[in-house]
C-alpha cells in the first residue's frame, strides 16, 4: 500500500487519502491515470497542472527553483491544520531527500497504519480502512 508511486509531486502521500482507500474504484494517486481520480486532482490541481514541473520533468516539487510555491503552501497549510491526522508535504519531501524513499515509506506505514488491524488510516477522516476504528487523535 505504501509505495513510491503514491507519493505526489508536492510530497503528499496519496495512499492515505480517503479516495485512495475506497474499497471500490480507489483513486490511483496523483501519479496514476486520471480514471477514478477526483475532478480536482485530475483537472484542477495547480501542482499536477504545473507547466514548469511538466516541462522540466520534475518528479517532485522541491527541485523547482520556485519551491515552495503558492500551490504547495496551500497543501501544506491545509494538510497540517484541517484534518484529524497531520501530513506535511514539505516535511515529507525533506525526509525523502534525507532518508531516501524506502526509509520514508517505512515511516509512513508506521505512522498511518491502524494499531488494531494494521490497515491504512485516512489522513482526511482518521478512520481505519480495515476495521473502521477512529484514530484521529493519534500523534503523527
Amino acid at each position: 500500500m505504501f509505495t513510491a508511486d503514491m507519493i505526489a509531486p508536492c510530497g503528499l502521500d496519496c495512499s492515505i487519502c480517503s479516495r485512495a482507500l475506497q474499497k471500490e474504484n480507489p483513486c490511483p494517486g496523483c501519479n496514476g491515470p486520471d480514471e477514478n481520480k477526483p475532478d480536482f486532482c485530475a483537472h484542477r490541481c495547480g501542482i499536477i497542472l504545473c507547466e514548469k514541473r511538466k516541462a522540466n520533468g520534475y518528479d517532485f516539487c522541491d527541485v523547482c527553483p520556485d519551491y515552495p510555491c503558492e500551490d504547495v503552501m496551500e497543501k501544506e497549510n491545509r494538510y497540517t491544520s484541517q484534518y484529524p491526522l497531520k501530513e506535511s508535504p514539505v516535511e515529507n519531501l525533506r525526509m525523502i531527500r534525507a532518508l531516501g524513499m524506502e526509509e520514508f515509506l517505512k515511516i509512513e506505514e508506521e505512522r498511518f497504519s491502524c494499531g488494531r488491524c494494521g490497515s491504512p488510516v485516512s489522513v482526511h477522516t482518521g478512520i481505519c480502512r480495515g476495521c473502521g476504528m477512529f484514530v484521529g487523535n493519534k500523534e503523527v
